[in-house]
């Protein structure tokens, strides 16, 4: 059960400092400056993308931003691009109301499934999944390529 303090509400363009911070903590370094940038990207297209905060006695301490996924192959889904809460402020509810807020999200987007990738060392975060029904439906090997500003390989 979340903490009465526990208060979630949209990202807006202030949080970005916090959202940068959090960011690190989930392996994900970025500066206030690029965050407040992706931010803006996100916030332009609400029907698209949620980005909620979690405060928990007055401090920025999580977010959660899912996105609509529409696929030729299969009926779009909401996926989970990412969910960090603070390592302080473990354990009092807060993943899980993030969590319920971006499934409540979905379903207002007509959309009833979620899916997301959790990395094969975050094992705190697949028994926190799994214990919120998700379940295991494949391993998948995941590729990147980087391309320099004029769109050639690097």
């Amino acid at each position: 059960m979340p903490d009465a303090t526990l208060q979630l509400r949209p990202a807006h363009p202030d949080d970005a400092a916090d959202l940068a911070r959090l960011s690190g903590e989930l392996g994900y370094p970025a500066s206030a400056a690029q965050l407040r940038q992706r931010l803006a990207i996100l916030l332009a297209a609400p029907q698209q993308h949620f980005v909620c905060i979690a405060q928990w006695q007055g401090e920025t301490c999580g977010w959660i931003h899912g996105f609509v996924r529409p696929l030729l192959e299969s009926d779009p889904c909401v996926e989970l691009g990412g969910l960090v809460v603070a390592a302080a402020q473990r354990g009092h509810g807060i993943g899980s109301a993030l969590l319920a807020a971006c499934e409540q999200w979905a379903k207002t987007q007509d959309i009833h499934q979620l899916g997301l990738r959790s990395a094969e060392h975050r094992q705190d975060a697949h028994r926190f999944y799994r214990q919120h029904g998700y379940v295991h439906v494949k391993t998948s090997l995941t590729l990147r390529k980087t391309l320099a500003s004029d769109g050639a390989p690097r």
